[in-house]
């Protein structure tokens, strides 16, 4: 586009690869369709050694590039005696560090995703502020009460900002309420969803795979649903698998005991955590797909099922009633009945899961594809610096 300059864009998040969880596959997604502009020179991750949630690897290299050309520059931190200041714990005492990749890549571009990193966010603004348009999205998460501080550190993110862009309705009205984001500055644009790579396997057997894909935590919601399986068990007219996809973050034990003391052993499946061609054969396999998070900001792996044609059972929280309006049933906030209820009805009606299969493909192909939302973020990028030409 004429008046733009070629786009060197980075990109700050606390994780990154190898380390991949909603937030950084977005990232990566994102940066894919990126590169497929002519408008893009380069695209760059600056973030941290650790994984999610705060451990340390060291070994990770300091500069590293994915095979796609992705370069990534990591912070080092200290890991051993580190301060948890703001998710992230590092960046406080790494502001040099901060500024030698900035320099070193010289980005006319800096994105921040999420809104755990304010010392990286703010080291990069305060060092790179006169040469780069900012864009900031903040992946809205209500706060604790014990971090009420957060708010005014966001907030001033927000104020400074080229561009703050809210993944839905809902968390425009979060950030312009919680962070005082003035409202000229917002856009909404949401994720997209693609196949992930890999083959895609259909299941050898009769049995129909319930699937769910997320961190192994209390955040996402697992116990609840183990509780909903065994109740709503009793009612299949046919032989059923749950599948638990994700790393084992301090969860797994007790989810593990709930199995085997609800006698569930033989149809509930732990596969730890799976690289893209290992996931895309379960959404191969799967059925149904489901998920009751306490909070979604988005839930990427809603549409990465649904652009596989695998309905979504998943509950009201965060914007899930905004953005799931076909293909998936929502029901009330950690309601057991209603849970069960459509949980039984999807297993045992395969006319209608079918039906419902089919309007999420068509729906999350239709709305919601990775080359939408690189363009949606070019225009975004570009028109920074065409207000200031």
């Amino acid at each position: 586009m004429s008046g733009s300059p070629p786009l060197r864009i980075m990109f700050l998040t606390p994780y990154f690869r190898p380390y991949l969880g909603g937030i950084e596959r977005a990232i990566e997604r994102l940066s894919f369709g990126l590169m497929d502009s002519s408008a893009v020179e380069a695209v760059a991750v600056l973030t941290t050694k650790y994984a999610f949630p705060l451990v340390p690897h060291p070994e990770w290299a300091d500069r590293d590039s994915t095979p796609e050309g992705i370069f990534i520059y990591r912070l080092k931190g200290f890991p051993k005696k580190s301060i948890p200041l703001y998710s992230v714990p590092l960046v406080w005492f790494s502001p040099w560090q901060v500024r030698r990749y900035i320099e070193e890549f010289n980005p006319n571009v800096i994105h921040f995703v999420g809104d755990g990193w304010f010392w990286g966010h703010f080291w990069s603004w305060f060092w790179h502020r006169r040469h780069a348009q900012f864009v900031f999205t903040p992946s809205y998460h209500t706060l604790p009460k014990s971090r009420w501080w957060l708010r005014p550190i966001n907030g001033f993110i927000c104020n400074v900002m080229d561009h703050v862009v809210s993944l839905t309705q809902q968390e425009a009205r979060q950030v312009h309420r919680d962070y005082w984001a003035p409202a000229k500055k917002q856009t909404i644009i949401g994720w997209g969803a693609s196949p992930l790579a890999g083959p895609v396997v259909e299941s050898e057997d009769d049995t129909l795979n319930i699937l769910c894909v997320g961190r192994l935590g209390e955040h996402k919601g697992q116990g609840w649903l183990l509780r909903v399986y065994k109740q709503a068990r009793e009612q299949f007219q046919r032989p059923t698998r749950l599948v638990l996809v994700g790393r084992d973050e301090g969860g797994e034990e007790s989810l593990r005991v709930q199995v085997r003391d609800s006698g569930l052993e033989q149809e509930v499946i732990f596969t730890g955590e799976l690289d893209d061609a290992q996931l895309a054969e379960w959404y191969g396999k799967a059925d149904i797909f489901t998920l009751f998070s306490h909070y979604e900001a988005f839930g990427l792996v809603f549409f990465e099922a649904m652009v596989c044609g695998v309905p979504v059972l998943t509950h009201d929280v965060g914007a899930n009633r905004e953005l799931l309006t076909r293909g998936a049933v929502v029901v009330p906030q950690f309601e057991d009945a209603a849970a069960i209820l459509e949980m039984v009805r999807l297993v045992n009606d395969n006319d209608y899961r079918q039906r419902l299969g089919k309007d999420a493909k068509e729906y999350a192909q239709g709305e919601f594809t990775w080359p939408a939302v690189a363009e949606k973020y070019l225009n975004i990028y570009q028109s920074s610096f065409r207000s200031n030409s």
